[in-house]
């Protein structure tokens, strides 16, 4: 018990500091509209700069489907200042690495590398995003890549189970549609109809350029507004994305595939969308139930061999957002892991005492503190807040939100979302080989 009240005392002083570092960001509206959020961190010489847009597969058109994810190959083929594959040997050669991802509700562009390199690397992501040549030879050149990989993909049983999922859990919402689109779609990709894209997505009113580590806030403010702060700002346009209307019964899909010995199984319920109130609950309990070897999950399955692996989590969606249970296991165990999974989740709940919440809290925001020590993972964080949730309180307050969670609202988000609620569930098991 000692122990226990050191490790909470601990979290408690940790989080403070914490707390007060968190609401020294340094944010900036352009006169263009674009934001400007720094987090100087005199603790590390490392540097991450991102450039984050409000677009993701979500916000593209039945006919536009993939485009997004295109886009992000694209931008990487050249802009006015560099040719193609310049960008990526300019940024290896200053020992830092470049990357970028799509995902359904947001695309985003990294760079991470030490202190002395920041501006070399702030003006390679203001070429790469902002001045981009997106040649028709290159379009053509890229379609066949992007095609290939979505047929890759496609040879990946987990991709397919992913896929499967995801349609079955969405009828009506953007969320169903996978993000790297259709073979049909993006072979009819033209160059018109990727500027135009382009040009209402990748624009100063629907970005946020982030930059956390060792820098002179005011220094990469007036940096930013010699680069970023020279493009037109246009309006931005309203997209619909509906929303999944309430699930009625609980779906279930069964798929067969030959390339795999063992069973993959995927069970999800709705979830609170991330950052509401309900949503630090959530994290709580899931983190009791699943998150590492002190599990209730991992002593009750894993050790035990009924599962070989599993995960737990929600999908950190600002709407239609899921909390997911996946396991792989022997294809004839299906019906022993389905009860025994329901049952830990209804026993957590039934004997859910204060100091299961109290470790679990302790434990993630410790795990918090910790994974934002990497100025790329702080850096992440701020730039999803904004640009998804569209509140950087998510980053901010994210601690001490979990700190406010008790064991009653554990307890209600169970009763809220899981207990007697609909559920969405797709096994898929070895199928007979041709």
């Amino acid at each position: 018990m000692i122990f226990l009240l050191m490790g909470v005392i601990m979290t408690v002083l940790v989080y403070a500091e914490e707390k007060k570092t968190k609401e020294e960001l340094y944010i900036r509206d352009l006169p263009n509209g674009a934001k400007l959020i720094v987090k100087p961190r005199k603790d590390t010489s490392a540097v991450a700069l991102h450039v984050w847009f409000r677009v993701g597969s979500v916000y593209e058109k039945h006919d536009e489907k993939g485009m997004a994810h295109f886009l992000e190959h694209m931008l990487f083929n050249g802009s006015e200042k560099y040719r193609y594959g310049e960008m990526d040997m300019v940024i290896e050669s200053l020992g830092g690495n470049i990357n970028a991802g799509t995902s359904k509700d947001f695309t985003y562009y990294h760079i991470e590398i030490a202190k002395p390199y920041w501006k070399q690397a702030l003006e390679v992501l203001y070429q790469l995003t902002m001045k981009p040549l997106l040649d028709e030879k290159m379009i053509e050149k890229e379609k066949p890549i992007v095609i290939e990989e979505l047929r890759r993909g496609k040879d990946n049983p987990t991709t397919v189970l992913w896929e499967t999922f995801e349609k079955t859990a969405y009828k009506v919402s953007p969320y169903r549609f996978p993000v790297i689109g259709f073979e049909e779609t993006i072979s009819r990709f033209t160059r018109e109809s990727l500027l135009s894209f382009y040009r209402n997505f990748y624009q100063p009113k629907n970005m946020a350029i982030v930059v956390v580590g060792n820098v002179d806030p005011s220094e990469v403010e007036r940096f930013v507004i010699r680069t970023f702060g020279t493009v037109e700002g246009r309006k931005v346009p309203k997209v619909q994305t509906p929303s999944e209307p309430d699930r009625l019964e609980n779906r279930f899909v069964k798929i067969t595939d030959p390339r795999i010995q063992k069973a993959y199984w995927v069970i999800a319920w709705n979830a609170p969308p991330a950052g509401k109130t309900d949503y630090y609950s959530m994290v709580i309990f899931d983190e009791i139930v699943g998150d590492g070897r002190t599990s209730v999950f991992y002593r009750e399955l894993k050790e035990k061999g009924i599962v070989y692996s599993f995960f737990t989590g929600d999908l950190g969606r600002p709407r239609d957002n899921l909390y997911v249970i996946s396991a792989t296991f022997d294809p004839a165990r299906y019906e022993e892991v389905k009860g025994k999974v329901l049952e830990i989740l209804t026993m957590t709940y039934e004997n859910l005492s204060q100091q299961d919440v109290s470790l679990a809290k302790n434990k993630a925001i410790n795990s918090r503190i910790f994974e934002q020590e990497k100025v790329e993972s702080e850096a992440h964080d701020i730039g999803y807040s904004y640009t998804v949730l569209r509140n950087l309180d998510f980053y901010r307050y994210y601690e001490n939100n979990l700190s406010r969670v008790r064991r009653v609202d554990v307890m209600r988000f169970f009763e809220r979302y899981i207990m007697d609620k609909t559920y969405v569930e797709v096994l898929m098991v070895p199928g007979e080989k041709k």
